[in-house]
């Protein structure tokens, strides 16, 4: 009877253990105290789901995302806040692809804006708009094969825009290099992106940019 109560003891301390685990990063939030991971790594995906094939976008090289909680190989994390043009997103990021952080970066993630222009052909005998821009929130980038997008909010809506986004400033680390720029932007110098074309006068409400609909399959650096 006495070995069964001690059984008992160590399971039942065992499994609070187990419980507590994933609330922990929430209490530590809850309290204030925030814990934070780098992307030190250009293949850091948030994923909408804990799954590769629901990647959206690779979290900006040298920047970090905001841990929640723990699930297994996945972080849940937080990237971005509601600020500006800027809304929080949260996801899925495997905790192979981040570098936890012992204490807050001065700068957590990345707020870098690009000018979307929407243009449209001519329709013959009928009058047309000239460009119309418009402010988009850079997130990150995603990559399918060979081809590179920028993943975006714009007026209100996420989605991509062809071609990455790579001439933003790193981050300086605790290895003490000094902030540079990537290079091989695909995007011109003054952040000015084609987007697609405009179909109609109200269209510009309502912009879809160079949107990919449904799950993608291929991405660049797979966990390995």
């Amino acid at each position: 009877m006495a070995r069964m109560k001690v059984l008992c003891a160590i399971a039942a301390a065992i499994a609070a253990l187990c419980f507590s685990l994933p609330t922990a990063y929430s209490a530590a939030a809850e309290s204030g105290s925030y814990t934070y991971a780098r992307a030190e790594v250009t293949d850091a995906y948030i994923c909408s789901e804990a799954d590769l094939t629901a990647a959206l976008f690779a979290i900006p090289y040298t920047y970090s995302v905001r841990v929640i909680s723990e699930e297994g190989i996945w972080y849940y994390v937080q990237y971005a806040e509601d600020s500006g043009v800027y809304r929080a997103v949260y996801g899925y990021v495997l905790k192979s692809r981040l570098t936890l952080l012992d204490t807050a970066p001065e700068t957590v993630w990345l707020y870098y804006t690009l000018t979307v222009t929407y243009s449209q052909s001519s329709q013959g005998y009928l009058p047309t708009l000239s460009d119309i821009t418009a402010q988009a929130a850079f997130y990150g980038n995603y990559y399918s094969g060979a081809s590179g997008y920028s993943y975006v909010l714009c007026q209100g809506s996420f989605g991509y825009i062809a071609g990455a986004t790579e001439n933003y400033d790193l981050v300086q680390t605790e290895s003490g290099g000094e902030e540079e720029q990537q290079g091989g932007s695909t995007s011109s110098a003054n952040g000015k992106v084609i987007a697609g074309v405009v179909l109609g006068v109200s269209a510009a409400a309502a912009l879809v940019l160079v949107f990919l609909s449904g799950r993608k399959n291929k991405y660049r650096g797979q966990d390995g």
